[in-house]
C-alpha cells in the first residue's frame, strides 16, 4: 500500500502536463537529427560558396546520389542564405519547445511553445515538397535533404501526438489554435500567448538570420554589391565575337542558345578558382548552357605577346589539355591538374593521365604532336583577337563576365539572357 502511495504522486504529475512525453521526446530526436544534418549541409553551401566544388563530398556517391549538385544550386538559398541553415534554426526552436514541454509540470507556459512548433512543423512538409521537386528539377538524390525531410515529417507526427492529436485531426487543430490566436481559447484549451512566443522566434530566426547573412557576404566578399546594378551593367556591354576551337571541349548542351567561352591558364591561380566555382553555379542550367574551354597559356614558349615568362608549365598543361579531350575526358583531367595545381609539373600530366586509367606512353606521344600545338595556338590567336589581357576571360554570349566569382551574378545573367532569347 505505501509502495502504491509513492507512485501516485509521480502519476499525476504526468497526467497534470497534459502531454504524451513520449513523443515529445521523439520530437526532441527528430530535431537533433534535423539539426545536424542541417549544419552539415549548411557548411557544404557556404564551402561550394567560398572555396568552389574542389572535392565531392562523403553524401556525393555518383552523378545522381549527389549533395554537392543540391549544395550548389540557387535551389540551395532562401533570403541571400542557405536553406538549410533555416532549417537548423527550425529544428532549434522546435527541438527546445520540445524539451520544454518534456520538462514542464503544467501546459499552461509550455504549451504556447510546442503549439506554435507544431505549426511551423506542418508549413515545413509542405516546404518538404517544393524541396523534392527541386531536387527532381535538379536530377539528383540528395541523401542530406532526404534526411531533414525525414526530420521533418517526424517532428510534426510527435509534436502533433504530444499534444493529443494524430495526423487526421491536425486540421481541427489548426482550426481551434487560429480561434485561440482570436481570443477563442475554449477548443484549444490554453492561450497560444502568440506575442510571447513570436518575440522568441524573431529572436532565434532573426539572430540566426542577420549572422548567417554576414557571414555569407564575409565569405564570398559581397558586402556592398549591387547584383541588380552589375547585371544592368553586363547588358549595356556590346557582344562582341568570340572565337572557339570546334574541337574544344564543351560541358553542357552542345545545341544550347547560350554559350560561355573560358580562356583559361591551367597554372593560373584565379583560373583554378573559377574551374570550381563556374560549373557548380551553372548545375542547373546544364540543358540552358554550353560551356567552351578555349587554352590561353601564359608561357611565353607559346605566347608571343608575353613580355616575360609567366607560367613556364601553362603551355605542356594545355597540350595536355588538348590530348585529354582526344582521350575522352577533358574535364576530369581539368579537375586533376587544377586540384593540384601547386605541384604543376611534367610528371603531374602523366600520372593524371594514368589516374583516368589512359596509357602514359600514348598520351605522351599525343603532347608532342605538332596539331596538338597547333591547336593550342590557335586557341591563342582567337584569344589575341579579342584582346584578352588576363586569366580567366569568360564571355557569355559575346560579354565579359566581369564578375564570374560571384554565382548570384552568373545566374542572374543566365536567367536575363534566357529571357531575351
Amino acid at each position: 500500500m505505501a509502495k502504491e502511495s509513492r507512485r501516485n504522486p509521480r502519476a499525476k504529475k504526468s497526467n497534470q502536463s497534459g502531454y504524451n512525453r513520449m513523443a515529445l521526446w521523439a520530437a526532441v530526436g527528430f530535431a537533433v537529427l534535423g539539426a545536424g544534418l542541417a549544419y552539415y549541409a549548411t557548411t557544404m553551401t557556404f564551402n561550394i560558396e567560398s572555396q568552389g566544388l574542389v572535392e565531392a563530398s562523403g553524401c556525393s556517391l555518383n552523378d545522381f546520389v549527389n549533395c554537392d549538385v543540391a549544395s550548389a544550386s540557387s535551389y540551395a538559398k532562401m533570403l541571400g542564405v542557405p536553406v538549410a541553415w533555416w532549417g537548423f534554426m527550425f529544428y532549434l526552436f522546435a527541438g527546445l519547445s520540445a524539451v520544454v514541454g518534456v520538462t514542464a509540470t503544467n501546459k499552461s507556459g509550455s504549451a504556447p511553445f510546442v503549439a506554435a512548433s507544431f505549426v511551423l512543423s506542418i508549413f515545413s512538409i509542405l516546404f518538404t515538397f517544393v524541396k523534392a521537386y527541386h531536387l527532381f528539377s535538379l536530377g539528383v538524390l540528395c541523401l542530406v535533404c532526404v534526411g531533414m525531410y525525414v526530420s521533418n515529417f517526424g517532428i510534426a507526427v510527435s509534436l502533433g501526438l504530444g499534444l493529443g492529436f494524430g495526423p487526421g485531426g491536425w486540421g481541427s487543430f489548426l482550426g481551434s489554435y487560429v480561434s485561440g490566436i482570436k481570443g477563442d481559447t475554449e477548443k484549444l484549451g490554453f492561450s497560444p500567448q502568440i506575442v510571447k512566443v513570436a518575440i522568441v522566434a524573431v529572436l532565434v530566426f532573426g539572430i540566426g538570420f542577420a549572422g548567417a547573412l554576414n557571414h555569407q557576404r564575409d565569405l564570398t566578399g559581397t558586402n556592398g554589391f549591387d547584383l541588380d546594378l552589375a547585371v544592368s551593367g553586363h547588358f549595356r556591354q556590346a557582344p562582341i565575337e568570340v572565337g572557339t576551337n570546334e574541337n574544344a571541349a564543351v560541358w553542357g548542351n552542345p545545341e544550347a542558345d547560350i554559350t560561355i567561352v573560358e580562356y583559361a591558364d591551367f597554372q593560373c591561380p584565379a583560373c583554378r578558382e573559377s574551374a570550381f566555382h563556374l560549373r557548380p553555379a551553372l548545375f542547373e542550367f546544364q540543358k540552358d548552357v554550353k560551356l567552351v574551354f578555349m587554352n590561353y597559356p601564359l608561357d611565353s614558349n607559346f605566347n608571343t605577346s608575353m613580355q616575360a615568362q609567366l607560367h613556364t608549365m601553362a603551355g605542356p598543361a594545355a597540350l595536355a589539355g588538348v590530348c585529354a579531350t582526344e582521350f575522352g575526358d577533358f574535364w576530369g583531367y581539368h579537375d586533376l591538374i587544377y586540384r593540384d595545381q601547386v605541384s604543376l609539373s611534367n610528371q603531374l600530366l602523366t600520372k593524371s593521365a594514368e589516374d583516368l586509367g589512359w596509357d602514359s606512353r600514348a598520351f605522351a606521344e599525343c603532347m608532342v604532336r605538332d596539331d596538338v600545338k597547333a591547336r593550342v595556338l590557335s586557341d591563342l590567336a582567337m584569344g589575341a583577337m579579342t584582346q584578352l589581357n588576363s586569366t580567366p576571360t569568360l564571355f557569355l554570349n559575346g560579354r565579359k563576365l566581369t564578375y564570374w566569382r560571384n554565382t548570384d551574378f552568373i545566374r542572374a545573367v543566365i536567367r536575363e539572357e534566357k529571357a531575351r532569347l
